[in-house]
């Protein structure tokens, strides 16, 4: 099959050998690439009950089946299982990183760990071990460059204090500036002693139909570079979406407790006011096959620091509206902050937001914390709360553990700690969409906004949430396409066109049917492995109390995430009806995989519903 090198790098930290292995055109027909490779990989290595941080755990990096290959495809999946949730997680990655690697290797599998901290050296179509004892202890950036330095024309995924520090929220920070963000990914490399992975540029792979496939690049590049429909996402890529989210009831402000804020509120860190400080972007922020070009670039000073940092929508919410903040200097800065020490924006958006409402509730005193916070708003308390979590010191130690765990370990705060499965929401809030928190409770990750939004736009309230799943599972298959493929969920592909790209690029005829057959298996695959793990869908399958509070104003006043409990449990069950799984244990069906054609994980779909039954 073209469009593939047909290999796969293992390294194993522990014994410090490099393989070369083949990947056999069987194995892409079934998971094609980025998510549903390395979710197979994993599911196929990694037992259930494997502790996140022992040597037994691995980490993957999976190019997508069209990453660096059409317009707006770039995207890595970095996959493991998670030291937040225990699930298989993945999370992409953008820009240069994936096509790089994709030059080289299908995938990249990383087991054991190292005895002293060590990085990976990929080039030339293979791979070498290399001493980072210089590296540990120094920030993303830092570290980033020295490498740099040494390989000009390589990109570098990399680790920060937190990831060393095992920090349950630490990212991996490609190029100093893009993140698998999502998942403690980044403790993961810490904890096998892996600083970082260095990736020269190698050879695309072949493509099967060379004139055609040239052809539909330039046709699909010039489009969406020209098209005025995307001149808004060209002009502020995601940079503008708080004054969206605000304006549906769906912001995360003040960790959630008012998704409604005015826009006067929301334009301080957003759109316009963020443009006001746009710079040209340094040569690594824009990914050169991107017609869309997304990627905002700014230079902010704050507290007479100068930094330059690619603020997007999320890190912008959740570091600043989550946390009551809403100057964009000081966000710019925390966001340059939370890469240097690689950290999960998102979620430490969402732990320090909490714990400023555990300190607006008088529900811990200032010598647990040992030192002053004012709650929401306060900056210095904001900025010290960071570094302390990435070095795992005082209060940050147990902010360290994410929002689930932290408010268990203090004994209080659980019913406004926001996340599903451990690990935290995301900024959108959705008690402003209808049907919308069963994406979250279902998500194989836990709390993603990328795992399918219902469709059309409309409040909870507006009719029961079962009659908006069939659009709920069309849009979850889209995302795990996108995901298996590599491209980037703001080039506005249609799947008939990834289709036909993939089938032009391959040499082999790909449907949009048989690609959402693909989807729905990978889906099942990674329930089936969860399951037998720990989850218990009909327990664990749930939303955070605070969206069961009722929206305090704006357009979705009123409105909980359902429209009450049974709301949900009739969408839950028909999600689980229709997507072929046991309609009360949320489990996949034997029959089911036999349909799909993937009879060999049947026993174990088998012995998950046995084991789920157990529990209950």
């Amino acid at each position: 099959m073209k469009g593939y090198k047909g290999k796969i790098l293992r390294v194993d930290l522990t014994s410090g050998e490099v393989l070369i292995e083949p990947l056999g055109d069987d194995v892409i027909e079934k998971f094609v690439g980025g998510k549903g490779l390395g979710y197979y990989l994993m599911y196929k290595e990694v037992p259930p009950g494997t502790d996140p941080f022992s040597p037994g755990n691995k980490l993957l990096f999976v190019p997508g089946a069209l990453t660096g290959l059409i317009s707006g495809s770039s995207k890595v999946i970095a996959v493991s299982k998670s030291p937040e949730t225990r699930l298989i997680s993945d999370s992409s990655g953008g820009d240069a990183f994936g096509p790089k690697l994709k030059g080289h290797f299908d995938a990249v599998i990383i087991e054991g760990r190292a005895e002293e901290p060590v990085y990976v050296h990929i080039y030339e179509g293979q791979a070498e071990i290399r001493d980072a004892g210089e590296l540990w202890g120094k920030g993303v950036y830092e570290a980033t460059n020295e490498l740099w330095r040494k390989y000009p024309k390589a990109s570098i995924a990399m680790i920060g204090k937190a990831g060393e520090n095992r920090v349950r929220i630490a990212n991996i920070v490609y190029d100093s500036e893009r993140a698998s963000g999502r998942g403690g990914l980044g403790a993961v490399m810490g904890s096998k002693n892996l600083k970082g992975v260095v990736v020269e540029p190698g050879e695309k792979p072949e493509v099967a139909n060379r004139e055609e496939y040239e052809r539909l690049w330039k046709e699909y590049y010039d489009s969406y570079a020209t098209d005025p429909k995307y001149e808004h996402t060209r002009n502020y890529g995601t940079t503008d979406g708080l004054r969206s989210s605000a304006s549906l009831g769906m912001s995360p402000a003040y960790n959630f407790s008012r998704p409604y804020i005015p826009d006067e509120l929301a334009s301080k860190l957003a759109g316009d006011e963020v443009k006001k400080y746009e710079i040209e972007p340094e040569w690594f922020i824009h990914g050169k096959s991107c017609p869309i070009k997304c990627a905002r670039y700014v230079e902010v000073e704050y507290k007479g620091r100068r930094i330059r940092v690619k603020p997007e929508y999320e890190s912008i919410a959740m570091l600043g509206a989550a946390a009551g903040v809403f100057n964009f200097p000081a966000v710019a800065y925390f966001n340059h902050l939370a890469n240097d020490l690689g950290l999960d924006s998102i979620a430490a958006g969402n732990v320090i937001g909490w714990f400023f409402e555990l300190v607006e509730r008088g529900l811990i005193t200032e010598e647990e914390i040992g030192f002053k916070i004012e709650g929401f708003g306060d900056e210095e308390a904001e900025e010290k709360l960071l570094v302390l979590i990435a070095e795992r010191k005082g209060i940050g130690a147990v902010l360290a553990e994410g929002v689930k765990r932290a408010c268990e370990i203090l004994g209080r705060g659980c019913e406004f700690a926001v996340h599903v499965k451990g690990l935290e929401a995301p900024a959108w809030d959705p008690r402003g969409r209808r049907t919308y928190a069963l994406s979250y409770a279902t998500a194989d990750v836990g709390a993603s906004h990328l795992r399918g939004w219902p469709r059309p736009h409309q409040l909870p309230n507006q009719g029961p949430a079962k009659e908006l799943v069939p659009s709920l599972i069309e849009a979850r298959d889209e995302s795990y396409i996108f995901d298996m493929l590599g491209v980037c969920k703001f080039v506005p592909y249609k799947l008939d066109d990834l289709a036909k790209f993939y089938s032009i690029v391959t040499g082999r005829e790909w449907s949009v049917e048989k690609l959402r057959r693909v989807a729905w298996a990978v889906e099942s695959i990674a329930r089936i492995h969860n399951a037998l793990d720990w989850v218990t869908p009909p327990l664990d399958d749930v939303i955070p109390p605070r969206w069961w509070e009722p929206e305090p104003d704006g357009p979705a006043k009123g409105n909980a995430a359902f429209i009450d409990y049974n709301d949900f449990l009739e969408a839950r069950r028909e999600f689980y009806r229709l997507r072929g799984w046991h309609e009360e244990l949320g489990v996949p069906l034997p029959e089911t995989m036999e349909r799909l054609g993937y009879p060999e994980f049947r026993e174990d779909a088998e012995r998950a519903l046995e084991v789920v039954r157990e529990r209950l």
